[in-house]
């Protein structure tokens, strides 16, 4: 279990919830979402340290500010009064150049975790999802932090946990467009050099475009989304179990690289696809 995954599930199904008969299942994952906000306003990538957890985690992970912006947004519940002082804790990892630090700790009090060359990283990634946040909350720190990326966006520096997976920063260039950020990144941060993992670029490309024609642009051709989800669902999905999306991956100049897969993720946005393709005929 971690809260990521969660989140980014019920982000991206949201849209199709009703279509798809999901209120149920996003509702209970909005409430377990709710319930990993700590009293201090902060969210970790596993969840509360003191919530009953069956298999036990065993590592009570650092608070981030990706798991904490993701939350908030997504599935804040009903207290509401302790965003201030998440906001404020957010503030305080903010980097000389306004873009968002990775852990909301001081370095000799990080859990759980096998910092690379940079101990606290300003990820592109998590600036897209502080940024979305931050749209909500405070519109002009949102306007600050896009100025902030562009800028940025070039250099290899912010680019740690999706170095190698394109899935997350492709999915999230429409998201940032309707957040008032038209940001237009390196063409070299949204390809990948990892087998099996083109036919998930081009299902993420889809998607935004779908997402894109409030924009005026034309949605994807029936036969062109189609040849995507029969290429993905033949023979029972084998191709999904065998090379699943890759959502994101550590530091990788930590001392042990680790890559996080999720065919769940992978069902989840075929059912998206299917069901914005099915909404456009």
């Amino acid at each position: 279990m971690n809260t990521f995954l969660t989140a980014m599930l019920v982000d991206l199904l949201e849209p199709v919830e009703t279509a798809a008969g999901l209120g149920e299942n996003l509702q209970r994952a909005r409430r377990h979402l709710a319930a990993q906000i700590e009293p201090s306003g902060l969210v970790r990538y596993h969840g509360r340290p003191d919530a009953p957890t069956i298999p036990a985690l065993g590592c009570a992970i650092t608070p981030d500010a990706d798991d904490t912006a993701l939350v908030w947004r997504l599935a804040p519940g009903e207290r509401r009064e302790m965003l201030p002082a998440a906001l404020a804790v957010l503030d305080r990892y903010r980097t000389g150049d306004g873009l968002y630090r990775t852990w909301l700790a001081p370095r000799d009090r990080y859990q759980c975790i096998d910092p690379g060359r940079d101990p606290n990283p300003a990820d592109a990634g998590i600036q897209m999802h502080v940024l979305l946040l931050l749209a909500q909350a405070d519109p002009p720190a949102a306007r600050a932090l896009c100025g902030a990326l562009g800028r940025a966006a070039s250099q290899d520096r912010i680019w740690v946990y999706y170095h190698a997976a394109p899935l997350v920063p492709i999915l999230r260039q429409a998201d940032l467009r309707h957040a008032g950020c038209s940001l237009r990144l390196p063409a070299a941060r949204l390809r990948t050099a990892v087998p099996g993992q083109e036919i998930w670029v081009a299902a993420c490309r889809l998607l935004q475009r779908f997402m894109n024609v409030t924009a005026g642009d034309p949605p994807p051709g029936s036969a062109e989304t189609l040849a995507v989800l029969r290429t993905l669902a033949d023979t029972g999905f084998s191709s999904l179990r065998r090379s699943p999306p890759l959502l994101y991956h550590n530091d990788l100049t930590a001392s042990t690289p680790r890559f996080y897969w999720s065919e769940d993720f992978g069902y989840a946005l075929w059912l998206r696809l299917y069901f914005e393709n099915a909404r456009q005929r």
